[in-house]
């Protein structure tokens, strides 16, 4: 799905028959365990890049990676993992033998402002009944982690998802 504009997808929330209300949502991981989901409504493209292609700069979080040219604008890149406290791209890489010089970028748009989103992996794009996304039993010890999460949500295949806030992640890379 690299290098696909997924303005088509943003057609996301609707009732169905049931007046549940149903979400588009892009899935990817955050590490080897944990599958994400970020609402497609919130995306503007996502593009596999070389880590080359991102300038690092200096004396920043160590969660933000540098700078990317997209489309002759300069976007922010994010290690999502790292801002949520899971392990870097870089030591998930090493871990896993995979050293690669790629990435995806998740390009999210909020207000305003576009900022790119680094993840190793990009799933498929998933409805969701937004009704059934459980937030009773969020614990986490990161604080950013419970900002952006909005909750998790369990498919029908049994595999459970941690829903993400796009806003909520733009607020927390802003301050």
């Amino acid at each position: 799905m690299t290098n696909q504009t997924i303005s088509s997808q943003k057609k996301s929330t609707q009732l169905t028959k049931s007046q549940a209300v149903v979400e588009q949502f892009l899935s990817f991981y955050l590490d080897a365990d944990q599958q994400s989901l970020l609402p497609t409504q919130q995306l503007l493209e996502i593009v596999k890049v070389s880590l080359t292609q991102i300038t690092a700069i200096a004396g920043l979080a160590p969660s933000i990676m540098g700078i990317y040219n997209w489309r002759g604008d300069v976007i922010w890149v994010v290690d999502l993992a790292s801002l949520l406290g899971y392990k870097p791209l870089y030591a998930q890489q090493y871990e896993q033998e995979k050293l690669q010089d790629k990435c995806h970028i998740i390009l999210l748009r909020s207000q305003d402002n576009v900022i790119g989103l680094a993840v190793q992996h990009v799933g498929q794009i998933v409805k969701c009944d937004i009704s059934k996304i459980q937030t009773s039993a969020l614990t986490f010890a990161n604080p950013a982690m419970m900002q952006a999460c909005r909750g998790y949500w369990l498919s029908g295949s049994e595999e459970t998802f941690l829903v993400l806030d796009g806003d909520a992640i733009a607020e927390i890379v802003s301050t």
